[in-house]
């Protein structure tokens, strides 16, 4: 994939000292940005969400992406981590997106 670097990126700089993108778009477009250079933003995403994030780097952003493949559960926590878990990102599968449910104890009673 054009734009893809085999390289790792670096996990240390934390994405809300980039201020590239609010944490709605980081949810909508499963990215977390970790650097720019120059032009160029360094993000992390998956395979499958790294296309749509490019795009939304080069025709929103205007700047050129580089991205760093990651898998989804990385992604995730990165984006929990990053911009805090209020978006569970949009697209993604649910057993990935989704945190654990907290379980609810059932009486016996309905509810509607």
């Amino acid at each position: 994939m054009k734009g893809e670097r085999s390289e790792e990126l670096s996990m240390d700089n934390p994405a809300s000292n980039i201020g590239a993108v609010t944490s709605r778009q980081a949810w909508q477009f499963a990215m977390v940005p970790v650097e720019i250079k120059g032009d160029e933003l360094l993000f992390l995403s998956t395979a499958q969400f790294a296309p749509r994030a490019m795009r939304f780097v080069r025709y929103v952003l205007r700047m050129r992406p580089c991205v760093g493949l990651v898998s989804e559960i990385t992604l995730r926590d990165r984006l929990i981590q990053e911009f805090g878990s209020d978006g569970f990102a949009l697209g993604m599968r649910p057993s990935v997106a989704r945190r654990k449910p907290n379980k609810i104890s059932d009486n016996g009673s309905s509810r509607i």
